[in-house]
Formats: C-alpha cells, structure tokens, sequence
C-alpha cells in the first residue's frame, strides 16, 4: 500500500513541476506579467501541501531534498502573499520581488528522477 501511495504522490508531484516550469517559462516570456505568477502561485501552494502530507513517504535523501524546497517555498510564498498585498498589481502588470532563498533545483530534480525511475520500472 505505502508503495502505491508514494507513486501517486511522486505521479502529482512530477505533474504539477511541469506546470510549474510551463507557467514559469510563461511569466518570463511575458515580462514577468501579474497573470502568469499568480497562476505560479497556484502551483506552489499545491505542491507545497503535497510535500507536507506526503513527503513520510519518501527515503532519508529525499527527504532532505522535500525539505529544501518546503523551506523555499514557505518563504516564497509569504514573500508572495506580502508583495500581492503592498503593490496591488493589475493583471497584466510586471509582478516581480527579491527572494535571497534560491530555488533547490538539484532537490526538484532529485524528486523529479524518483518518479522517472518508478515509472520506467513498470510501477505506473
């Protein structure tokens, strides 16, 4: 059962970092447009509640990695919710703040290579 409950977890994790780089890839191409990071804003709040209820799942090492990326995203996302209510952006306005906390990219795609593994296995 924990088997199954980890492919799924890591199956939704993997989709929503591919939303996430579509809508990020988006946000830059659109000069950094309102529309776009709030559309980026949905995808972190999902992952990050996929991370906290489901990262028990996971070995030591990529717990460590889930970690890293809930610490960035805790911090992203307060970041975000103060930014949205100081400027008040409008849609199509640039949207854009400091966040010292850089992205854990090697984390992201340590997690992203769990579910690759899992799936070309023949466990999905």
């Amino acid at each position: 059962m924990q088997k199954e409950a980890k492919k799924e977890f890591l199956g939704k994790l993997y989709i929503l970092f591919k939303r996430s780089d579509k809508t990020y890839a988006s946000y830059i191409q659109n000069n950094k447009q309102f529309l776009f990071a709030k559309i980026l804003k949905k995808c972190n709040d999902n992952i990050l509640q996929l991370l906290v209820e489901n990262s028990h799942l996971l070995s030591d090492e990529l717990i460590k990695d889930s970690m890293e990326l809930i610490f960035h995203l805790d911090i992203w996302i307060e970041k975000w919710n103060y930014f949205e209510i100081k400027q008040k952006p409008k849609i199509e306005d640039s949207f854009v703040f400091e966040n010292e906390h850089t992205f854990p990219h090697n984390a992201v795609q340590n997690l992203k290579e769990e579910f690759l593994a899992i799936r070309s296995a023949g466990g999905l």
